[in-house]
């Protein structure tokens, strides 16, 4: 089952790897340990960087790196969220407009299990990730 996109499922690891490292780190390190090309990574920090859930330093000894904010407060659905929007958790899986639960789709209430699942997983911070496993690639 795929619901992270290979950008979203690379934000994620990459932050994992930032928040394990607490210096400021270079993208061909980077996307060494996640496994990605250098010039993809650079776009995805990026992002995160413009979205403010990751930061940068320009210049000699520059990289990307994670406050100690950021650590604590970063959660997956975060990095999801700037990837994918907010919207796919709330829409129906079969892409009609009016599921809801007084007019559901005939698999609605599998979906809303899923979604409760989801939704919990979402709430995990990376901080709380960065310790669970160390395979990236």
């Amino acid at each position: 089952m795929l619901i992270f996109s290979n950008t979203c499922q690379y934000a994620i690891k990459a932050c994992i790897v930032l928040a394990n490292e607490n210096e400021k780190t270079g993208i061909k390190a980077i996307s060494e340990k996640i496994g990605t090309p250098a010039a993809f990574t650079s776009k995805i920090l990026q992002q995160l960087t413009k979205k403010g859930l990751i930061s940068s330093g320009k210049g000699k000894g520059g990289g990307f790196f994670m406050t100690e904010e950021q650590v604590e407060k970063l959660t997956i659905q975060d990095i999801y969220e700037n990837f994918e929007g907010k919207e796919v958790l709330s829409s129906c899986l079969l892409g009609l407009k009016t599921c809801n639960s007084q007019n559901p789709c005939p698999i609605h209430h599998l979906a809303a299990e899923i979604r409760q699942k989801i939704i919990k997983m979402f709430q995990y911070k990376i901080k709380e990730l960065k310790d669970f496993g160390t395979l990236m690639i």
